[in-house]
């Protein structure tokens, strides 16, 4: 009897600890799976719950897929955005978040550096840092600004007018003290330094803000399944105006007069819905007329402050269910996301066009204006395209041209632009 003891204590501490490794290996290959393209990943750790109700099993931390085991942390709060995958797959990357203040620089997958925003413009004003994909530009380790009249040292180009520097200071040397911004972002300057070192022109930037802090406004319903979507471009995000030259800087920029919203690479749910109770006004389709908003749905809502538009566009499908003059209740499935525009899917993470085979730039743009139109509500000539056109951006504020800010619109938690 006690030499079957024996024999089943060892078999269960060989089978027993083959599944404790094959169960971890088969987590650490889901990870490696999530990450997709990335040729290598970060240890997890194991730990051991100090929980009451634990029963001091072991539990595993994987909080660190992400980030290098050399990456640190000023903050330890910071260690939270280990948990998300790169928007990109490149070998580097630099994650701008706007909502949390910090520069993430990725290589190969992994989060190699984390770099503090000292400060930016405020949300709503101008002008703002500008959202979307980008590239590092030029470098200037002594940087005079083309806006105002300040030098801005270890000067790394995010976007034509737009800078990634330390504090400026005036021409007679004294170091400004406004935390005035003109879309720039502010890094204090021993990490100026680092981030200029860092940084190699070329490299891979995307901009954006999260949707992890706000809450939806009474009545109202999110567009998309929040919990996996981020905000790819912002409502009056700049856009350099190709066709036109001014003096004052800010004449050059046209204005978007949307919210576009991508998913993460771990979405599985890319539904469209109707924030709010009303008709179908509207239904576009994909190359007939549409302006570059592809498949498209603008629906017609009334409250007690009046009537509203809400449009969804870049759709890849639109639910074969709706029809103009139906009604829909709010949270209705619309269609499924997409990157459709001018006939085809144009939308690309980098050149965008029908014959362009780079990566498709899947997200939602969706406007909420004061008519049901394609372009602007009220008469603006932006030339987006040279044409005069000014579909899905203004030429200064859309706030002026009947837009309303989606963001502010149907959430809680944002910061004032008064």
């Amino acid at each position: 009897m006690r030499n079957l003891v024996l024999v089943l204590t060892f078999v269960f501490i060989v089978f027993g600890g083959l599944g404790f490794v094959l169960g971890r290996s088969t987590l650490a290959n889901r990870s490696f799976l999530t990450a997709s393209l990335f040729l290598s990943e970060s240890g997890n750790s194991l730990e051991t719950s100090s929980d009451e109700n634990s029963g001091s099993q072991p539990v595993f931390d994987f909080s660190g897929d992400y980030c290098d085991q050399s990456v640190s942390f000023s903050d330890p709060d910071d260690r939270k955005l280990c948990f998300n995958p790169p928007k990109l797959n490149r070998w580097r990357l630099f994650e701008i978040n706007l909502t949390d203040n910090r520069i993430l620089f990725y290589e190969n997958g992994l989060i190699k550096k984390i770099f503090p925003i000292a400060y930016q413009a405020p949300y709503g004003k101008w002008f703002q840092t500008p959202t979307g994909f980008f590239e590092i530009g030029v470098k200037n380790k002594r940087f005079l600004s083309s806006i105002f009249p300040v030098y801005m040292e270890n000067a790394v180009q995010l976007y034509e007018d737009f800078f990634i520097h330390g504090i400026p200071y005036f021409l007679d040397g004294q170091k400004v003290t406004s935390q005035f911004s003109g879309g720039c972002l502010r890094l204090e300057d021993k990490i100026a330094s680092d981030f200029f070192q860092t940084a190699q022109k070329g490299d891979a930037v995307v901009s954006y803000l999260t949707l992890n802090q706000i809450q939806l406004k009474d009545g109202f319903f999110a567009p998309v399944d929040t919990s996996h979507f981020w905000v790819r471009q912002r409502f009056n995000s700049p856009l350099k105006n190709d066709w036109h030259y001014f003096e004052d800087k800010r004449e050059n920029y046209i204005q978007h007069a949307g919210l576009d919203l991508a998913p993460s690479s771990e979405a599985w749910n890319l539904s469209a819905f109707s924030i709010f109770p009303g008709t179908v006004e509207k239904i576009i389709v994909n190359g007939q007329g549409d302006g570059g908003l592809g498949n498209a749905v603008i629906l017609r809502h009334e409250k007690e402050e009046g009537v509203f538009y809400s449009l969804y566009g870049h759709l890849d499908l639109i639910d074969a269910g709706i029809k103009t003059g139906d009604y829909l209740s709010g949270g209705s499935l619309l269609g499924k996301i997409g990157n459709t525009g001018f006939g085809c899917r144009f939308w690309k993470v980098g050149k965008d066009s029908c014959y362009q085979t780079g990566e498709d730039d899947v997200h939602l743009h969706l406007e909420i204006k004061t008519a049901s139109v394609l372009d602007s509500p009220l008469k603006d000539n932006c030339s987006v395209s040279g044409k005069g056109d000014c579909i899905g951006y203004t030429s200064q504020n859309p706030d002026d041209f009947g837009f309303f800010d989606p963001l502010k619109f149907l959430f809680n938690n944002l910061e004032s632009s008064d």
